[in-house]
Parts: structure tokens; sequence; C-alpha cells
């Protein structure tokens, strides 16, 4: 393998992390590279909360690492990773109490309309008090841009079950969002 690992698939940088030495931790470190804010943000939007999503973003890369002792084989190494950070996220939350992030959140803006990172806010903001399954299809859907067959291999759910999760999240949302956009174009 050549030293400039950012020309090697992700297949062969995942073939050179299964070896031992230099090529190891540089694959690593490549495929780490590649993927660190996809996982990152997949966490915080799972989490809603930086330090929550730090915390499960570590375990998932942590997790990766030791994998490599494992003889298994990762053709899809993005599905992998946030199938990985799902599973982690959810052991979490099952040993946790419910919260609600937002308090002070919860105060209408009545900035205008066209501001797209207030729309986006608004989105994030609602995502948060959807259900787990619904909050994450929508974010594997339309935050990561994954097929409903990639989506089905991350969660190992029916293909029809997600488009199902993913129209109910999109109308909940919808809901949850009418009274503030229905305010703002008064």
């Amino acid at each position: 393998m050549s030293a400039n690992y950012s020309r090697h698939s992700d297949q062969e940088l995942y073939a050179a992390f299964k070896q031992s030495g230099k090529e190891r931790d540089a694959a690593f470190r490549e495929l780490f590279s590649r993927y660190e804010r996809r996982v990152y943000v997949f966490c915080l939007r799972l989490t809603g909360n930086p330090e929550d999503a730090a915390d499960i973003f570590q375990e998932t890369f942590t997790r990766f690492y030791r994998q490599t002792q494992k003889d298994e084989r990762v053709s899809n190494l993005l599905a992998y990773l946030l199938t990985s950070a799902r599973n982690v996220f959810l052991n979490s939350k099952r040993n946790t109490v419910p919260w609600s992030p937002f308090e002070d959140e919860m105060v209408v803006s009545h900035a205008p309309m066209y501001e797209r990172t207030e729309l986006l806010n608004m989105i994030g903001s609602a995502l948060e008090l959807l259900d787990t399954p619904y909050r994450e299809a929508f974010i594997l859907r339309f935050y990561e841009g994954l097929s409903y067959k990639e989506m089905s291999s991350v969660t190992g759910d029916t293909v029809a079950s997600l488009k199902i999760r993913v129209m109910r999240a999109k109308d909940r949302i919808r809901s949850i969002l009418s009274p503030y956009i229905s305010d703002v174009m008064k």
C-alpha cells in the first residue's frame, strides 16, 4: 500500500487496518478522517446534546478500532459506523432517565422564513420531540442522505417500515412546527 492513503478505497484501507504495524495506524487515521464528521453529526442529531454525542462518537470509534481482532468483513464502512453509533446510542438510552433538552428554547422566533438557518434550527428542535425510531429514520434519510435500502442495513428494519417512519416523522415535524410557521406567516 502506498504512503498516500487518501487515494485508497475504504476496502483497501480496511484490509490494511486489519493488519498490524504502521499501516494499521495510518489506515485507521485515514478512515477516521473520512468519516469522523458524518458519524459525529449523526450522534449529535440522535442525542441533541454535544456532550452525549461526543461520548457516543468516541465509543463508536473505540469499538471500531477494537473490532479488528474479529474476522469480520465490512462492505459498507459508513453503514457499519452508523450502525455501531446507533447501537451505542440505544444502549446508553436504556440506562438513562428521559430528559427534555429545551426549556428556554421553546420561545417562538419571529425571524423571517427565508432564513434557512432558523428553519433548520426549528426542525432540529422538532426532531428532539420525536420518538427515537422516527428521529433516527428522519436523520438517516434527510441528514445522512441514505437510501431506504442503506437505512435498512443500518437499522435492521424493513424498507417498508422505514418508509412509514419517515412519513410519520415528517408529519409529526410538520405538526410541531405549524403553530410557529403560521405565527410567522401572519
